[in-house]
């Protein structure tokens, strides 16, 4: 009994000696790589976000590993259009400014090779967007028979507020099932680590989305029909700093 306590004893902690628990915590760089921005006068640009969250690393030889992490990340990206027109009906000039912000909660599965205290990273990630917002600043000017009239607006819409209203309406008109945002995305991820002896380690990596993230339609003899080749997808540079138990 004495001899099969201890070998139970020193299986369990060689067991643990194979495990690593850690916090980790990153600034983001988010931007979508979306087929909507085609139009000359649009421009996207990337915005800020953060990642927080717990992670867990099992190895498989002295170089090699396999780790999970369960990260909460905001994400999100920037769209500006400037769009400029003149008829015999007088000048209009318009500018628009949408702001996306969506909330993500991450479970990335990461393979590690590791040279010394530096890691190679990549693996697939799985993505749960469960909310987001989006702030529209707009203003628009009409010049017509010598008279300027200029409206402008600061405007924020949530996601689950516009999707129900366009699933309502595009079902009324014969489009069912239509899906105005994907919760679920699938996504893969590359990055490189320096990890320290005292556990603390920083790195970066990039993340992309397979997944659209936003879905869109067409009118088709006076019907919505879904557009299959429409493209928009999250592209996320992180910098990160953990600390590993």
């Amino acid at each position: 009994m004495t001899v099969a306590a201890v070998l139970m004893f020193a299986t369990s902690s060689s067991l643990m000696a194979q495990f690593k628990f850690g916090v980790k915590a990153s600034g983001t760089l988010n931007n979508m790589f979306w087929s909507e921005d085609t139009a000359t006068y649009m421009e996207r640009h990337p915005v800020f976000g953060f990642n927080v969250g717990v992670m867990g690393e099992y190895f498989l030889g002295d170089n090699m590993s396999i780790g999970a992490e369960l990260m909460f990340a905001q994400q999100g990206f920037r769209r500006t259009s400037e769009y400029n027109e003149t008829s015999e009906y007088g000048k209009y000039h318009s500018e628009n400014d949408l702001t996306f912000r969506t909330n993500h909660v991450n479970l990335p599965i990461v393979f590690r090779y590791y040279i010394n205290g530096l890691a190679i990273e990549v693996g697939p990630q799985l993505s749960f967007c469960f909310g987001g917002k989006v702030k529209q600043i707009a203003s628009y000017e009409y010049t017509y028979g010598g008279q300027t009239e200029i409206q402008s607006r600061d405007t924020t819409y949530y996601l689950a507020d516009m999707e129900k209203e366009e699933q309502d309406q595009l079902k009324k008109e014969g489009l069912k099932d239509f899906k105005f945002w994907n919760r679920i995305n699938v996504g893969g991820t590359v990055g490189l680590s320096y990890n320290m002896e005292n556990g603390l380690f920083f790195g970066a990596r990039y993340t992309y989305d397979f997944t659209n993230v936003f879905n869109s339609y067409e009118y088709k003899n006076e019907k919505p029909v879904k557009i299959d080749n429409y493209k928009s997808h999250y592209g996320v540079l992180s910098v990160i700093v953990g600390f590993k138990f």
